[in-house]
């Protein structure tokens, strides 16, 4: 099986679905494997070479062979509009996104096959996510930002980027709960990987944290909620069900910061539909009104770009091992397949 891992087209992303250590484990496997240099990722191209790795150019996917297949995380960039191989990424499409047909397109054209990672699973279980690092880090700006404010200081308002480590993120968090007023938490979803990722960084930062999943918001008490002053949601919708937050609610009680870790504006199921796109690195804070902020930042994870790759990768590499007949990526090529079928339909 032949391999490529891409460079990442957002200038912002450093993760990687694949380490230096578990692409030593693919070659042992028997697999042919390439990695494009990049200098943006957070291990450099030395320790893939190191590894016994082949280092190709950036862009090499572009001119693979249709045989190949093309490991990445997020989304292509916008060209070529034909798509010959089958890629391994996220797409953030099958729920019928913005664009999400003419992207579908691109591989019905050109014959390709998409597997995407979120829809790789095993009895309807995902096999590798981001979200506890997600939990963590949209919990721990969140609180970074509200707690600064309550002394009069500057936070990660002014923009973000990525840390080398999660322990530059507990200092400030540490310092801040030192020095900050009690506050107080609710993270729905905390069950999750994703809450017990929030759940964690909110009591790094000192907050008195209610952990809320499907019984405390199957019948909703909106004003319990609004008694906390920040809300993390980690419940990612894929039908209706959950409204946490409506436009009337912002200003009541003492909420006053959102993080929306599951951060889909776009969606029709959006539990929190008092924004309309997500946050960014450069503007991490939107001002909704009534002395409410929510950040809403759709790549988290890659703000703690080390630990983040490190435990998906590790999470992904058995399911590597069996591609591409395995039962995780038969489910990922049905989910493809149907959304090909809605898009021509």
């Amino acid at each position: 099986m032949k391999l490529i891992l891409r460079s990442e087209a957002r200038p912002t992303e450093r993760r990687t679905p694949l380490t230096p250590k578990n692409a030593k484990a693919l070659l042992a496997a028997g697999f042919e494997l390439a990695v494009e240099q990049s200098a943006r990722r957070i291990f450099p191209d030395s320790e893939y070479k190191a590894a016994g790795v082949m280092i190709v150019p950036e862009g090499s996917w572009l001119g693979a062979p249709s045989e190949t297949t093309i490991l990445g995380l997020k989304e292509l960039p916008p060209a070529p509009d034909t798509l010959r191989n089958s890629f391994i990424h996220f797409a953030h499409l099958y729920k019928e996104q913005h664009g999400w047909q003419d992207e579908i397109t691109r591989f019905t054209r050109g014959g390709g096959t998409l597997y995407d990672l979120e829809y790789l699973t095993v009895s309807g279980r995902r096999v590798a996510a981001f979200g506890y690092w997600a939990g963590w880090m949209g919990a721990a700006l969140a609180a970074w930002r509200q707690l600064a404010q309550a002394l009069g200081e500057a936070g990660p308002e002014r923009g973000v980027q990525s840390f080398d480590s999660r322990a530059e993120v507990e200092a400030v968090l540490a310092d801040l709960a030192h020095r900050s007023p009690a506050k107080t938490a609710v993270v729905v979803g905390a069950r999750g990987r994703s809450g017990q990722g929030a759940v964690e960084a909110l009591n790094l930062a000192g907050y008195t944290v209610s952990e809320w999943d499907i019984d405390e918001t199957r019948k909703l008490d909106r004003p319990a909620l609004l008694a906390h002053d920040l809300l993390v949601n980690c419940v990612l919708m894929t039908g209706p069900g959950l409204l946490l937050l409506r436009p009337e609610d912002l200003g009541q009680g003492h909420l006053r910061m959102i993080s929306d870790v599951s951060c889909d504006p776009f969606s029709a199921f959006n539990p929190l539909p008092v924004y309309s796109a997500p946050s960014t690195w450069d503007a991490p804070f939107e001002d909704l009104g009534n002395g409410v902020e929510i950040t809403s930042i759709d790549n988290l994870p890659s703000l703690l770009p080390r630990e983040a790759s490190e435990d998906f990768s590790d999470q992904l590499l058995p399911t590597l091992l069996s591609y591409p007949n395995g039962e995780a990526w038969q489910a990922a090529k049905a989910s493809f397949e149907a959304a090909v079928r809605r898009a021509d339909g």
